[in-house]
């Protein structure tokens, strides 16, 4: 009996030993998940690289066969060509109005209501946020034909205070429910304290309330640039003069039938990521705590 339990034991161990999962070794472990983010990286830096080194190509080296990842020789003739010869400047300055106007017209409007919804208890108040939302989840393209009656009907078509308020119908609700959830965060009793100590309802919400939900009125301001200064479906329908284009339809206007200027194309790309690029890097981390403030709340 000693002798036959050790030997089942043995014979149980070795029967399940195939059996045992063997774990990757930590070294390969970390060497495989470095090569997939490096591989995500390249995934999605490329095509900007490719972007700007296109935009640095001279026209025949753009052709040539087959394409060279760096450019051989380096010229800026692109980028001069957009900026003297094209109305590159028009089109910015249609969209830096566009994007200012809808900008601060948003942010007032969503500090506001998100605000009111946050503090106050009415009927519906529970319910409107969510038919708020509901409005996202109906693509833009569906849109486009009541909007274009409607600016039709005001004479608003080809004009960028028409774009306006369509850019506001579908930026304001979620705006608002940042906003809302980003307000609902903040204490009542900090308000309170306010109050009592002399201060009226507006000076405690400029003086405490809003202070606390910078990082909210950052992250939809971005959100809210980010869309207005690339938005295309509605502009290039509802725009019919060129004078009144705005920056990415202006660039699809290099876009020919039968020829297309890749390099200038490149190089308007190029200039018109840039803003973007550099208000996204300054403001990530005011970003994404609005987002994520706003969101978890409410």
């Amino acid at each position: 009996m000693s002798t036959s339990s050790p030997t089942r034991e043995a014979a149980r161990e070795r029967s399940t030993a195939p059996l045992r999962r063997r774990r990757t070794p930590k070294p390969v472990r970390t060497a495989l998940l470095y090569a997939g983010l490096w591989a995500a990286f390249i995934w999605c830096v490329f095509p900007f690289y490719w972007m700007i080194a296109t935009s640095l190509r001279a026209k025949d080296e753009i052709f040539a066969r087959p394409p060279s990842i760096v450019p051989h020789a380096i010229t800026l003739q692109n980028y001069v060509d957009l900026l003297v010869g094209a109305q590159f400047w028009r089109f910015a300055l249609n969209s830096l109005f566009l994007t200012l106007s809808v900008t601060v017209i948003s942010v007032l409007l969503s500090v506001t209501a998100g605000y009111a919804m946050a503090r106050h208890r009415f009927k519906g108040s529970v319910m409107l946020p969510l038919f708020m939302l509901y409005g996202q989840m109906f693509p833009p393209v569906l849109l486009l034909i009541p909007f274009y009656i409607q600016l039709k009907f005001l004479g608003w078509l080809d004009s960028l205070y028409g774009l306006i308020p369509v850019y506001l119908s579908y930026m304001l609700p979620l705006c608002v429910w940042l906003m809302r959830g980003f307000f609902a965060q903040v204490p009542h009793s900090l308000e309170d304290a306010a109050r009592l100590d002399g201060c009226t309802r507006w000076q405690a919400f400029w003086r405490v309330i809003l202070p606390m939900a910078r990082p909210g009125i950052v992250a939809v301001a971005t959100w809210v640039m980010i869309h207005t200064w690339n938005e295309f479906l509605y502009a290039s329908t509802f725009i019919l003069s060129e004078k009144n284009r705005t920056l990415p339809l202006g660039l699809s206007g290099l876009i020919g039938q039968y020829t297309t200027d890749w390099g200038m194309l490149m190089a308007g790309g190029v200039v018109t990521a840039a803003p973007i690029l550099l208000i996204f890097f300054f403001l990530q981390k005011h970003l994404v705590a609005g987002v994520g403030g706003g969101a978890v709340k409410g």
